[in-house]
């Protein structure tokens, strides 16, 4: 999260770049590395109030993401934006070869991620907490071993509640507390050589919080990888 003085801002996603397949196997991993998009929620606190609602901006940024297989269909999965929370959960594929298996035909998968964080300010005028829950259906068509298209839909919850301390009297003690709530459509395209891998992806999304009209957006993204 990026807090300045007592502006509170928290940031939401927007591509995630995940594929149905699996990982496959035992212990078999990907490391990507991300240039994304993300909405940057900046919190109304005009006339001492901080039931306002929030400013929406979009911003640059990367990103990270690991997997690693537990089975041939579950994999445990750790994503991160800078700035951003830390969610760790798992993927399972449903249909389909998982990578290792280099099967062609339709994939099916879901992910669902947990994440959530503490931060204090340096100046220690706002502490906060942010929670986030993001669950994902995914399904790709793999043509060949170096071409796999994919499509997903994503629901996501953000809950954030903090308390401000400030000379402001107006300001001081108060705790703002917001919900975020994201609907998104994603397109991708995977492209793999031997180990390596990059990912090129459209999104859509409906952002709706508290106290605040709703908003759409599109963004796109890439990624580069490496698979073990």
């Amino acid at each position: 999260m990026i807090l300045g003085g007592c502006a509170t801002k928290y940031l939401v996603p927007t591509n995630r770049f995940m594929t149905p397949e699996s990982q496959g196997g035992l212990f078999n991993g990907q490391v990507e590395l991300q240039n994304t998009q993300a909405h940057q929620l900046t919190i109304i606190t005009d006339n001492g109030d901080v039931d306002q609602g929030v400013i929406y901006s979009s911003i640059s940024r990367s990103g990270y993401m690991l997997s690693t297989s537990f089975t041939d269909a579950v994999d445990f999965v750790w994503s991160h934006v800078g700035g951003g929370n830390s969610l760790g959960g798992v993927k399972i594929q449903f249909l389909g070869t998982s990578r290792t298996g280099k099967g062609v035909g339709h994939k099916l998968g879901a992910v669902i991620l947990f994440g959530g964080n503490e931060y204090e300010t340096d100046d220690k005028s706002v502490v906060f907490q942010l929670d986030a829950q993001e669950l994902m259906l995914i399904y790709g068509y793999r043509v060949s071993d170096n071409f796999l298209p994919y499509v997903s839909l994503g629901r996501s919850t953000y809950k954030f509640s903090g308390v401000i301390s400030s000379t402001d009297s107006s300001l001081n003690g108060k705790e703002p507390n917001l919900q975020t709530y994201v609907n998104s459509l994603n397109s991708g395209l995977e492209l793999d050589w031997d180990s390596l891998l990059g990912k090129a992806e459209f999104s859509y999304q409906q952002i709706d919080t508290s106290q605040t009209d709703k908003k759409t957006s599109m963004s796109f993204g890439f990624s580069i990888g490496f698979n073990w």
